[in-house]
């Protein structure tokens, strides 16, 4: 990586500072929303490298906002971290380790070179 990878994280649980201090800790740089309204002012198209969306209490708000994203701008990085996807292939699980397992993921698998991925 040559630079901080920028997200966008919407996220308004009380233990959102574990997830924003977290992903700061692993050299991103994080972009914190409370609302999803706030994050459709903010989210302009290619101004964030990856947006993740903390369900939280809002499973059916979280899942038609990436899916409006997900149509929108279908190229953006995206997850969602929620107890239940919908069988949608960016929801990861709710916990911690699970966030930061899948944004290392998405950033390790964008560094690699085409031939060294394929060959995975």
């Amino acid at each position: 990586m040559n630079s901080q990878p920028r997200i966008l994280l919407i996220d308004h649980a009380i233990d959102r500072k574990e997830r924003i201090n977290t992903l700061k800790a692993r050299g991103y740089a994080v972009f914190p929303a409370l609302r999803m309204e706030e994050a459709r002012s903010r989210c302009m198209r290619g101004g964030y490298d990856l947006i993740v969306v903390h369900a939280g209490d809002e499973p059916e708000q979280a899942l038609a906002y990436c899916d409006e994203i997900r149509k929108n701008c279908p190229s953006q990085r995206l997850l969602m971290s929620a107890r239940d996807g919908a069988g949608r292939d960016y929801a990861i699980g709710p916990d911690v380790p699970s966030l930061v397992q899948a944004v290392d993921r998405v950033f390790n698998a964008s560094a690699q070179p085409a031939d060294l991925a394929s060959a995975a």
